[in-house]
C-alpha cells in the first residue's frame, strides 16, 4: 500500500491511517497534536474559571500556550491508561503507546476549533473568559457568528469522536461496537476518579473547589 498523508487521509480513512501511524511511528505528531488538544483544554478551563477578571488577556494566552503540550500529554497518557486497562477487560490487543497515537490523531479535527477560538478573541477580547456571555450584550450578529461557531465545533467533536471510534478499533483489533463500549466504559471510570479525586479535595479543612463538567474541563 502506497504510503498517505496521515493529516489528510486520518478524516476519512481512520483506520487505514494509524495502522499506517503505529507501524511507522507511534509518536509521530504526538507534540503537536498534544499542543492542539492542550491549547483547546486550558482556554475552556481558563473561561469556566472566569480568569480574565483576575488575569490580563495576554497572561491567560501566554501560559496557556506555553503548558499546552505539557498539559496536553498527560491528558493523553491518562486517558490512554484507562482505555488500555478497560480495554483489556474486553480482550484488547493494544498497548497504551498505540491506544495513544489512536486518541492523539483523533484531535486532528480540533486544529479547526483553534481558528474558532481565534475569531472568538478576535471579537470579544478577554470578555471571552470574564462569564461569558452572561454579563456581555451581545449584538445580532454576534449572536449569529456564536451559533454558526457552535454548530460548527459540534460537528468537529462529533467527526473527533468517529475517528478515535475507527482508530481504536484497529488498534485494539475490535468491532465497532466493542470499541464504542471500550469508550463509554472508559469515561464511566474517568468520571467516577475525577469525582473520588474532588470529593477527596473539596473534604479537606478550608478547601472551596470548583466542580468543573467533563466538558469544560476537557479531557
Amino acid at each position: 500500500m502506497d504510503p498517505i498523508n496521515p493529516w489528510l487521509s486520518i478524516w476519512s480513512k481512520p483506520k487505514a491511517t494509524i495502522l499506517q501511524v503505529v507501524s511507522e511511528d507511534p509518536k509521530r505528531g504526538l507534540w503537536i497534536l498534544a499542543f492542539v488538544y492542550g491549547v483547546l483544554a486550558l482556554f475552556n478551563v481558563s473561561q469556566a474559571l472566569a480568569l480574565g477578571y483576575v488575569l490580563s488577556l495576554f497572561t491567560i494566552l501566554f501560559f496557556s500556550v506555553v503548558l499546552a503540550p505539557i498539559w496536553g500529554i498527560i491528558c493523553f497518557w491518562i486517558w490512554s491508561g484507562i482505555v488500555y486497562w478497560v480495554g483489556k477487560l474486553f480482550k484488547g490487543k493494544g498497548n497504551v503507546v498505540l491506544i495513544r497515537a489512536a486518541y492523539a490523531w483523533s484531535c486532528t479535527p480540533l486544529i479547526w476549533s483553534i481558528v474558532l477560538w481565534c475569531v472568538m478573541l478576535f471579537v470579544f477580547g478577554v470578555s471571552l473568559f470574564q462569564n461569558f456571555p452572561e454579563n456581555y450584550p451581545l449584538l445580532e450578529w454576534q449572536i449569529f457568528l456564536l451559533f454558526g461557531i457552535l454548530v460548527v465545533k459540534m460537528i468537529i467533536a462529533v467527526w473527533s469522536f468517529v475517528i478515535f471510534i475507527n482508530a481504536l478499533a484497529a488498534v485494539q483489533q475490535f468491532s465497532i461496537g466493542l470499541a464504542i463500549l471500550n469508550i463509554v466504559v472508559s469515561w464511566i471510570v474517568l468520571v467516577g476518579l475525577a469525582l473520588i479525586i474532588w470529593l477527596g479535595i473539596s473534604s479537606l479543612p478550608h478547601a472551596q473547589i470548583p466542580l468543573l463538567s467533563i466538558q469544560e474541563i476537557n479531557w
